[in-house]
């Protein structure tokens, strides 16, 4: 019976990891954002590169110019998510995941100037992403291309 119950323990943990690593499949897609300023496209793209990895690119274009890019990079490291943005700064800027369910995100990193926290959620239709800090709040709305 002990032999028994330790097996379920095991599976269930194991199960609650499986979902923990694919807490981001959500997002993957071609995104294109329905609330941009007039005369701009918004779009983000994200793929899976493993259970532990997702890679996202966000461009905004005005006309045929591209005038704002980034890669960005969910990565598990050691227990903890982190979501990297390249290509804003010089170096890349990390900001650890604070909360996580199986639809939403939030991250955070107080030493940055602009944004100090990102959300970013799912609601079945819409992928919604705000960034802020303690004075200005950015919405971005995103459907599916």
């Amino acid at each position: 019976m002990n032999r028994l119950f330790f097996i379920l323990i095991i599976i269930a943990l194991s199960s609650c990891n499986k979902k923990q690593e694919t807490q981001f499949d959500w997002l993957l897609g071609s995104w294109e954002r329905t609330n941009d300023s007039q005369g701009s496209k918004t779009y983000e793209y994200w793929t899976k590169k493993s259970n532990t990895e997702y890679i996202g690119l966000g461009c905004t274009l005005k006309g045929m110019d591209t005038v704002f890019k980034e890669k960005m990079h969910l990565i598990k490291e050691k227990e903890q998510w982190v979501f990297k943005v390249i290509g804003v700064n010089e170096a890349p800027t990390l900001f650890p995941v604070s909360s996580l369910t199986e639809t939403s995100f939030t991250c955070k990193n107080p030493e940055n100037e602009f944004p100090k926290q990102l959300n970013y959620s799912f609601d079945g239709k819409n992928l919604n992403a705000l960034i802020s800090d303690d004075s200005t709040e950015i919405p971005f709305i995103f459907k599916r291309k």
